[in-house]
């Protein structure tokens, strides 16, 4: 199931045909039981960035909300990977994108240049969120204009550390290398009260590891241990 259809199971599979709990290994999501059987055949998938979700109406445009476009109140909602016109909230620049492509790209073509940029530079960062027990990856670009970290504290994270890349790829690739590491742990996504929430996929209790052990092994594979001391001595400072 890993090298076929990008899924991490949860479990220990005992049949081509049971249904299996596990993650989809792009974004993160708890997948709807794919069949071994089925993943082999090309079919079953991540329903959620494969194109294949269908949200009610509402609950679409509250994502398409908190992605950063205002959907058009009088085109109705189609499914996960069909256009939908709209206007960005950034810029109010006009756009027609599919929900499916919130995974890898923001919503607005003339306002790209404001957001991480694959081959422009980025930062690698590190919060926490106390009253949740929660730490989070993440991934933003390195500019005065990004108002990414701006975001996260505005809704209760604390900015624990930052790597720079000189290109954004990197800081990507890092990124999903820390979350894969601890999928394939067992360490789970931290839910709130049960609900899912923006970045939650990066995510992962601190019951399971600590702010410096994270740190440590983000730098570990990044090869700079520089960094990684004196996150452990700023760490030591705040204790």
């Amino acid at each position: 199931m890993i090298t076929r259809g990008l899924i991490l199971p949860r479990e220990v599979i005992h049949d081509v045909k049971q249904a299996v709990q596990g993650w989809c290994m792009r974004c993160w999501n708890e997948v709807d039981k794919p069949r071994l059987d089925n993943i082999r055949s090309g079919q079953g998938g991540c329903e959620h960035c494969s194109g294949k979700m269908r949200f009610p109406d509402e609950k679409a445009r509250r994502i398409a909300r908190a992605w950063g476009y205002e959907p058009d109140p009088d085109v109705p909602y189609e499914n996960d990977a069909a256009k939908w016109p709209g206007t960005c909230l950034a810029q109010r620049h006009p756009c027609a994108p599919n929900l499916n492509m919130r995974f890898q790209s923001g919503p607005c073509a003339p306002c790209a240049e404001h957001g991480f940029k694959p081959d422009r530079p980025a930062l690698l960062y590190l919060v926490v969120k106390f009253d949740l027990g929660a730490a989070k990856v993440g991934i933003c670009e390195d500019s005065p204009r990004n108002s990414r970290l701006y975001e996260h504290r505005r809704n209760g994270w604390t900015v624990r550390n930052t790597m720079r890349f000189a290109q954004g790829r990197d800081a990507h690739a890092l990124e999903r290398a820390t979350v894969k590491s601890w999928r394939s742990r067992g360490w789970e996504p931290v839910m709130d009260n049960g609900l899912a929430y923006d970045g939650y996929s990066e995510t992962v209790s601190l019951r399971s590891t600590t702010e410096a052990e994270i740190w440590s092994e983000v730098c570990a594979s990044a090869g700079t241990a520089i960094a990684c001391f004196a996150f452990c001595a700023a760490v030591c400072r705040c204790l």
